[in-house]
């Protein structure tokens, strides 16, 4: 494995697809020890590839860099290596990747994912209640009526997991390269049964009958809504059909306000869009991943939905994961044992080191369902996981898109359905309403 810095991209992706093997080769204590050697190599390799050294840039790393790089991914490898027949079988699994024209994990892409000048167009199907830009061409934070429509996204082949490459203006590049840049492209907007229709013709061609439906969160406009539902999707290689839900936010940071009373309004119509695709697509399952503030809209929406009420043969709720949701903790509380109800899993992304929600805090004078620390949420039917160990950037709040260990656990969940105990880099917490799960601390 390995060589050049710029071939060590498999390597997360692998490590994920092969951990719940692992058990099957290493035993007790050692395999305890394995996981805190990885676990602190893959902290250092994410570290390396988010914060370049002085005199270098995201793009054009310094040496320095590179050598970092170069040196916690060998890490990761002799760890593995030190147990003969695990490390054959990551070297294995990482040849495979490594093998493939496009990083795209180990399972190939559907077939209407095309390549285009060195990226992946990804096509996300989109609901909305925003007001078209007024160009024809996207939408804007204004209000507006329900509307469908197919998106197409490009992730460029040298995208690295948990990055929605943006453009660097400062470097001359006033138009977007697609082999370096995420770039939204063509918008086309439809009618709810065209929507249907190609929401089954889409499902019909991919690997899986499920879709992934992404909420996105506040100061978020939909251009870069869209983006991020096709990078989570192209993080976690699923191979169903990515979804979005964009609410009219301002995507602005003094649009808090306006946001908040956006996201209640669009309520009845998420309910009717995610009614349409359960009822109407042939979908089997629909797993729903809601960031920050699309918390708010998702927990409002499914406490008042009821899908036993639905037609006999739609799809159901998968795995619902409620990432840094910025939502009272009270009502999220009072909330979930309706939601519960209803899905097939219900996972909680917490940390203590999330600056937005402790802002959100202050104003609101009340706590959020996504801070960890003493006032966790934990409840029956939900899977609360600790982020708070993690280096999550500044702001701490984007973790559960950007962050490399932490789409790793997504992707256990929803790629491979295991349990938390079966996830790397997790570890029981006691607590008196049950029991939480947190990220090991780096050592």
């Amino acid at each position: 494995m390995g060589g050049n810095v710029e071939d060590w991209g498999p390597l997360v992706p692998a490590v994920a697809q092969v951990w719940p093997k692992a058990a099957e080769f290493v035993h007790g204590a050692e395999l305890e020890r394995l996981e805190s050697q990885v676990l602190t190599a893959l902290r250092a390799l994410d570290t390396a590839q988010h914060v370049p050294a002085a005199g270098g840039t995201e793009e054009t790393p310094t040496p320095e860099t590179n050598e970092a790089i170069d040196s916690a991914a060998r890490e990761v490898a002799l760890a593995f290596e030190a147990h003969a027949p695990l490390g054959a079988v990551l070297a294995a699994e990482f040849d495979a990747l490594a093998a493939r024209q496009e990083q795209f994990g180990p399972a190939a892409p559907p077939p209407h994912w095309v390549a285009w000048q060195r990226s992946l167009l990804v096509p996300v199907l989109y609901a909305t209640d925003r007001a078209l830009d007024g160009k024809g061409v996207g939408f804007g934070s204004g209000r507006g009526e329900l509307t469908y429509g197919e998106a197409r996204v490009g992730i460029p082949d040298d995208h690295r997991m948990g990055a929605a490459e943006k453009s660097r203006l400062w470097r001359l590049r006033f138009r977007d390269d697609p082999a370096r840049v995420a770039t939204l492209g063509a918008v086309a907007t439809s009618t709810a049964q065209e929507f249907t229709e190609l929401t089954r013709k889409r499902l019909a061609e991919c690997e899986v009958n499920q879709a992934l439906l992404f909420v996105h969160g506040y100061n978020v406009p939909f251009r870069a809504a869209a983006i991020r539902a096709a990078q989570i999707a192209y993080d976690l290689n699923f191979t169903g059909v990515p979804l979005l839900y964009s609410w009219p936010s301002k995507g602005t940071v003094g649009g808090y306000v306006a946001d908040e009373n956006s996201v209640s309004r669009a309520v009845p119509y998420f309910q009717e869009f995610l009614r349409l695709v359960l009822a109407e697509t042939n979908v089997s399952e629909v797993h729903v991943l809601a960031h920050s503030m699309g918390n708010r809209l998702l927990t409002e929406a499914l406490a008042d939905f009821d899908t036993t009420g639905l037609p006999k043969g739609s799809g159901r709720l998968g795995q619902v994961v409620f990432a840094a949701p910025d939502v009272d903790a009270e009502v999220f509380r009072r909330r979930l044992p309706r939601i519960t109800r209803q899905a097939a899993g219900c996972t909680l992304y917490a940390s203590s080191v999330d600056r937005a929600l402790a802002a959100s805090r202050t104003m609101a004078a009340a706590p959020r369902a996504g801070q960890a620390g003493a006032g966790i949420v934990v409840a029956p039917g939900l899977d609360t996981i600790d982020a708070g160990a993690l280096d999550t950037g500044l702001m701490g709040h984007s973790y559960v898109g950007d962050h490399t260990s932490v789409l790793a656990d997504v992707y256990g969940l929803l790629r491979q359905a295991l349990p938390p105990s079966r996830r790397f880099g997790l570890v029981s917490v006691p607590h008196a309403d049950g029991a939480y799960w947190s990220f090991q601390p780096q050592k």
